[in-house]
């Protein structure tokens, strides 16, 4: 038998569920069946998977059951080593004898072949689930469970916006659920919703419609999205006619969008909007030092078409600003905001006719927002406001190591020319030279190397390093995987294509596609709902039995 075709025979296993496992319990409350798990000398555990063996930290590990395998187990009491010596075994924290383990192993087996069929069934998006809430109708192909996240998450957070500014829809509207679509990955939804690549997700007003992926590497970072997006949406349904300059429409969308997301004592899900983002901060603080950032007038002024990054980050300090130096101007702001987006009675616009269902666009120019907001506070002009807002901007202190990486990962989110990857690296650089440890800055780097530099062999490296420090993160082992087998990488709206045919046929040699394999096939494991994970590990099978065909 050639090794190629020895090397493809053993593929097949990693996608089987276990016959039988102890259970861990991560130290970040995952739960991961395992074949085997034993303690080591010096404190550390080596887990044994259906793909290979990890040996992992004990940091990394909160608890650890043994289960079906009580060779290693070692009684507690005098009654378990009764029960050792007549046979029984543990099983999901109960003694269970030899005829009822099994019972309880089919059990599993039926339920886990049930799961991955079901969740086959909805990989297509448009066979994706569905759920219908108070306000929204859900659709999305990732798993019931994150479906159900989103759903609260949304609902949660119309709910918290109602109290704070009170939203009010038409009688057509209050009749109208809008619709959610979440995909399971980015390259799905730039194909399926035909946006730029750079885009993470958008609300349509015309359709009614918000649209995001979630990213299983980065959830939070979805959710960021969901909450930006659907400030959107939550506007659109004060007010569909409104449209108000871009610096206050993204800027509020940025700090309402900016939160922390926790359960309180009775599980319900609790949002703190207007969170801190350290990346802006640095942006800002870096640009008044050296003179370039955006006047007050300016941003005041800047359209839609000029609107990029840099205008981001002071559009959401500005806001920040407004909400947090003085009690009176966030009160101010509060009635600013509400005579702003519900167009009251005063507020100068213009109508531009449309041929949607709301009746056109009532445009409210940049000089009466302007105006209005400086009625709000009671200023003549924005001149002292905006030394009071370089002041307070210039005051917050920050980790700048921190920020730096916040900064490379939001670029490497949005970037869509490589110029923006090059300043990404740079900013991961200093984050790891000012003594960032965190995995996700050297997983950050390695991709960045990829793209920007082209050295396959330093990706290699960092992605190592976030293996090495996050054990049992699958997302790191499978972007591994994808470097080793040189399948396509992709950085915001870049993709960086390895091989021939635009990543299509797999470029590594037989060692790195060996432990690509194996990579892969770990990470399918501790991460088996991640679709992002198991439609890569799917492509790499299909090339890899084309290539040994080939042979």
């Amino acid at each position: 038998m050639r090794p190629w075709l020895a090397f493809a025979l053993v593929l097949a296993p990693s996608f089987a569920p276990p016959a039988r496992a102890d259970r861990l319990v991560t130290h970040d409350g995952r739960i991961l069946a395992v074949k085997k798990a034993r303690t080591l000398a010096d404190g550390s555990y080596e887990l044994v998977f259906e793909s290979g063996t990890i040996t992992c930290p004990k940091e990394f590990v909160a608890s650890v059951e043994i289960e079906g395998d009580m060779s290693d187990y070692v009684p507690a009491n005098e009654d378990e080593k009764k029960k050792l010596a007549d046979g029984y075994v543990r099983y999901r924290g109960k003694w269970l004898s030899k005829p009822a383990y099994q019972t309880e192993l089919a059990k599993e087996a039926e339920r886990s072949k049930a799961r991955t069929a079901e969740l086959a069934r909805h990989s297509k998006f448009y066979d994706g689930w569905e759920k219908e809430t108070k306000h929204f109708v859900l659709k999305s192909n990732t798993s019931p469970e994150i479906l159900e996240h989103y759903a609260e998450l949304l609902e949660a957070f119309y709910d918290l916006m109602d109290q704070r500014v009170g939203i009010d829809p038409s009688p057509t509207l209050k009749k109208t659920k809008q619709k959610v679509s979440i995909y399971k990955s980015r390259p799905e939804f730039t194909e399926l919703t035909k946006v730029p690549p750079q885009v993470a997700g958008f609300f349509s007003p015309s359709e009614g419609e918000l649209h995001f992926y979630h990213d299983y590497e980065s959830p939070s970072e979805s959710e960021w999205v969901a909450l930006h997006e659907g400030t959107h949406l939550l506007t659109f349904l004060i007010e569909p006619q409104a449209d108000p300059c871009i610096w206050i429409n993204e800027g509020v969308a940025d700090y309402f969008g900016s939160a922390t997301i926790t359960r309180n004592k009775r599980g319900k899900l609790e949002i703190q909007t207007g969170q801190l983002l350290l990346e802006r901060v640095l942006t800002v603080q870096l640009a008044i030092a050296d003179d370039s950032y955006v006047r007050l007038e300016d941003l005041f002024r800047t359209p839609d078409s000029e609107f990029d990054a840099f205008d981001y980050a002071h559009a959401w300090s500005f806001v920040y600003f407004l909400n947090n130096a003085r009690p009176e101007y966030e009160k101010a702001f509060k009635k600013f905001f509400k005579d702003l987006y519900t167009i009251a009675k005063g507020v100068a616009f213009t109508l531009q006719e449309t041929n949607d269902k709301y009746g056109g666009v009532k445009i409210v120019p940049p000089v009466e927002v302007r105006r209005l907001l400086l009625d709000k506070l009671g200023k003549k002009d924005a001149v002292a406001l905006e030394e009071e807002w370089k002041a307070f901007v210039t005051a917050i202190p920050i980790d700048a190591p921190k920020a730096r990486l916040r900064r490379a990962q939001e670029t490497l989110f949005t970037a869509d020319e490589r110029e923006d990857l090059q300043r990404a690296l740079e900013d991961v650089e200093a984050a790891l030279a000012g003594g960032i440890t965190d995995p996700a800055a050297f997983a950050l780097r390695g991709t960045l190397q990829l793209i920007v530099t082209g050295d396959d062999a330093k990706a290699v490296a960092d992605y190592r390093e976030a293996v090495l420090r996050a054990p049992l993160k699958g997302a790191y082992r499978a972007s591994l995987a994808q470097i080793l087998a040189g399948l396509s990488v992709r950085a915001g709206g870049i993709t960086v294509h390895k091989g021939p045919e635009e990543g299509q046929e797999l470029s590594g040699d037989e060692e790195a596609l060996i432990e690509a394999e194996l990579q892969f096939g770990l990470a399918s494991e501790l991460e088996p709902d991640n679709e992002a994970i198991a439609a890569s590990h799917r492509t790499f099978l299909d090339l890899l039995a084309a290539k040994v065909q080939g042979k």
